[in-house]
């Protein structure tokens, strides 16, 4: 599971609910050229996407893993933006969230099989 967040408190809190549901975490990454490398070079089973790094949108480092296959979840403490619908398969929580939305939004993303479906 690769985790790209730029709060760490927010971080820490998804790593800790990731690691409660038995996920091996890479990450948390919290800027958007690391998390661009990591998108490269890391193959997760899925990944856990920050819309918005350091006032940078994700959008670069979503296509990167959409063209490995990789599935995505989006966060976001905003309203969902137009990117949601360039990936209509990736699921998005809303800031802050509970582990059983997590859960859900890892499932539906793993079912899909890529955040472009």
């Amino acid at each position: 599971m690769l985790v790209v967040e730029d709060e760490f408190l927010i971080a820490m809190d998804i790593e800790a609910m990731l690691r409660e549901l038995a996920c091996e975490v890479v990450g948390p990454i919290g800027n958007l050229a690391s998390a661009l490398q990591a998108a490269r070079e890391e193959t997760p089973d899925v990944a856990l996407l920050d819309a918005n790094l350091g006032g940078e949108p994700v959008t670069a480092v979503a296509e990167a893993l959409v063209a490995r296959a990789v599935p995505i979840v989006f966060c976001t403490g905003y309203q969902v933006e137009n990117w949601c619908n360039r990936y209509p398969a990736a699921p998005t929580l809303m800031k802050p969230f509970q582990l059983a939305d997590l859960r859900t939004a890892l499932e539906r993303a793993l079912a899909s099989g890529s955040g472009s479906s």
